[in-house]
């Protein structure tokens, strides 16, 4: 891979040697760190100087110059996240550790709507298809944000968050063509009238298969249509609202390898081409009143409908979410800024069971409630803060829980900040924890197969989490800004599975066999600890640089194996390089480098990803690029296969996209 990594980072950094001969004396503007506003570390909006948390932003620019046309393609810019996908609508997504297709302790959201599949308290990012020319930031904190965002925001919270109506005025529309993303298509249109502004947009897509590492295709090809508005007020003098809907449909073909019986085939599995239906519908609304100047109060209200079932399968599974939230900031004096809330959810899931996943009891609902309270105290103004929280709910399955912290933040100047802090955070069980039964795989014996399946307790409990950080960040004038973060985490009663009593079993399906439970419980523990950086640099007016790198390190005690837990599945290290480069008023240049360190649990060698585009702008109406990626390589695994899949190669992909605005 040598050779390869040598010739991505020649062509990575081609603009350097242009930008220096054509403009050494230009002014430089880097993207400000420290400045920009954020919402998703205080709930209330901030400066990122003030935030003793490790944190980045992808900016719009860097949506657009990326050429990443889905959300995890475009997390993998962003330092401490590893981003791996398995096929050709499979990614596997986390922060700090425990990667996999049932990743679950890193809390997702958009626009402040938790997107994580409540059942599993993971996310299915094949159904996070936000239009990206919608999208105004996506902000991401590395290590706890339970204090706040409560159970699941574990080793990272991102919070997608859409441009307002008021910023998309006017007609917009897109049309991609290419080998991997066959066919895409956007629409979107956009007014303001007597102080509300108001969009709606549309957008299908339809991608192609992947290959298998065998040989031959995958037969995984996906489509998905999406719709939905957003609405922003602001013709009222101390109050805002903003409306938000969604809807969707897809499908998508799967080859699965499902577990039978030597009576069956005597390779105990059947390969067959099943096909999932995903579907859903969200509606939010946000309300903002202002008391005062330091006085503001914020409720949201969020529902989301979630429908997936398969075909051959013959699973199902329905979820309704209703989520209340208010909260309350204000600061008591100069030096105290409290900010307190209280939510409360229900969750409402079906499942039409089969034999090969089924929960028992098939409907179930649940109810969460939670309350918070933090408060940043201004030790020395401008120089010395101290934030102190916590987090306190109680959920179906582990009754109450608190999640605790203390930050200490410095701010010797506006350009600088450094940070230490204590957190606990807690992954409370949930409905898989409790009530799955996951047929895993099969096993020949001498007599009648054995079948081994996943099976939940009522014994399960939480995961808990101590974590320690330390981090500072400065920008140099307008020439370069550096984020550097050291974690260190704890944890206890990490997830595991245990054996349990071999029982003779019979089913339609698999005829006569031999049943052995694995049993959930918590008898697994460990810490992992690391380093991130990232540095993003302007050294010249049309040329900007950015690098991030990631040292990881396990250190875990298994007893039992589990889905969720596990040692080598995350790289000990990565390394991103990007450049971007206007190469004229009409001409950009963009190249992005991704060094993966190898996963020695599954078996997958390290790679190097590297992707370019090129952008024409000729007019403020037309957009055209061209994007390649994965250019290095015909094909290569990023991860390992997902339950009942082969292992894929991802493929290299060349697209062409227009956009036009009237």
């Amino acid at each position: 891979m040598s050779n390869k990594i040598l010739t991505g980072l020649v062509i990575s950094f081609l603009p350097f040697a242009a930008a220096i001969a054509a403009d050494s004396n230009s002014q430089n503007n880097v993207p400000d760190l420290i400045g920009q506003e954020i919402t998703s570390l205080s709930r209330r909006g901030e400066r990122a100087a003030e935030s003793p948390n490790a944190l980045y932003i992808v900016r719009q620019r860097d949506i657009e110059e990326s050429g990443a046309q889905n959300i995890p393609d475009l997390l993998r810019m962003v330092p401490g996240l590893q981003v791996a996908q398995s096929g050709a609508h499979n990614w596997a997504v986390t922060s700090r550790g425990f990667n996999g297709q049932f990743a679950n302790k890193l809390l997702v959201m958009i626009d402040g709507r938790t997107v994580y599949n409540p059942v599993f308290s993971g996310t299915n990012w094949d159904t996070q298809n936000v239009m990206l020319e919608n999208i105004e930031r996506i902000e991401v904190i590395r290590g706890p944000g339970a204090t706040l965002w409560g159970a699941n925001a574990v080793n990272g919270v991102i919070n997608i968050v859409t441009k307002s109506a008021a910023d998309t005025v006017g007609k917009l529309a897109t049309v991609t063509v290419g080998n991997d993303l066959r066919a895409s298509v956007a629409a979107r249109y956009g007014d303001v009238k007597d102080g509300v502004a108001y969009r709606s947009y549309g957008q299908y897509f339809d991608y192609n298969q992947q290959h298998l590492k065998s040989g031959g295709g995958a037969n995984d090809q996906w489509n998905n249509g999406q719709g939905g508005f957003r609405i922003d007020t602001d013709n009222l003098e101390n109050d805002k609202f903003t409306f938000i809907g969604d809807t969707y449909k897809g499908e998508q073909s799967t080859k699965r390898y499902l577990p039978v019986t030597s009576a069956i085939s005597p390779t105990l599995y059947k390969a067959v081409d099943d096909t999932d239906s995903v579907s859903g519908a969200n509606f939010s609304t946000k309300w903002k009143h202002s008391f005062a100047k330091d006085s503001k109060l914020t409720g949201q209200f969020y529902y989301d409908n979630v429908v997936r079932k398969t075909e051959y399968v013959g699973a199902a599974q329905h979820t309704q979410t209703f989520d209340f939230d208010l909260q309350h900031d204000f600061w008591v004096n100069d030096y105290n800024n409290v900010t307190y809330g209280a939510g409360y959810r229900v969750i409402d899931s079906g499942f039409g069971n089969s034999f090969y996943i089924g929960y028992t009891p098939e409907d179930r609902v649940d109810n969460l409630f939670s309350g918070f309270v933090q408060d940043n105290i201004k030790i020395i103004p401008r120089t010395l803060a101290l934030t102190v929280g916590t987090k306190l709910e109680h959920n179906a399955y582990s009754g109450f829980e608190y999640e605790p912290s203390i930050k200490l933040s410095w701010t010797p100047s506006k350009k600088q900040t450094g940070w230490l802090s204590v957190s606990r955070a807690v992954h409370a069980p949930n409905q898989t924890n409790q009530d799955i039964n996951l047929v895993l795989s099969s096993m020949p014996s001498s007599g009648l197969s054995r079948i081994i399946s996943e099976h939940g307790s009522p014994n399960a409990a939480s995961e808990v989490l101590t974590a320690y950080e330390a981090g500072y960040r400065f920008q140099h004038n307008s020439l370069y800004a550096a984020d550097f973060a050291v974690f260190y985490n704890d944890y206890s009663k990490l997830a595991s599975l245990a054996s349990g009593k071999p029982s003779l079993a019979y089913d339609p399906l698999v005829g006569n066999y031999v049943n052995i439970p694995l049993i959930v419980g918590n008898a697994n523990s460990g810490e992992t600890h690391g380093i991130e950086l990232a540095i993003d640099a302007k050294p010249m007016r049309d040329l900007r640089l950015h690098a991030n790198y990631t040292i990881y390190y396990s250190h875990l005690n298994i007893i039992g194996a589990s889905l969720v837990t596990s040692e080598g599945n995350t790289p000990k290290q990565q390394l991103n390089l990007s450049s971007y480069y206007d190469i004229s008023k009409e001409w950009r240049l963009s190249n992005m480098l991704y060094l993966v360190e190898r996963l020695p649990a599954l078996n997958v060698p390290g790679y190097a990803r590297f992707d370019t585009g090129i952008a024409y702008i000729p007019n403020d109406w037309l957009e055209l690029r061209l994007i390649g990626q994965n250019l290095l390589q015909a094909q290569h695994v990023e991860y390992s296969p997902f339950i009942y899949q082969a292992p894929e190669l991802i493929g290299r992909s060349v697209l062409v996209k227009a956009s036009v605005k009237f």
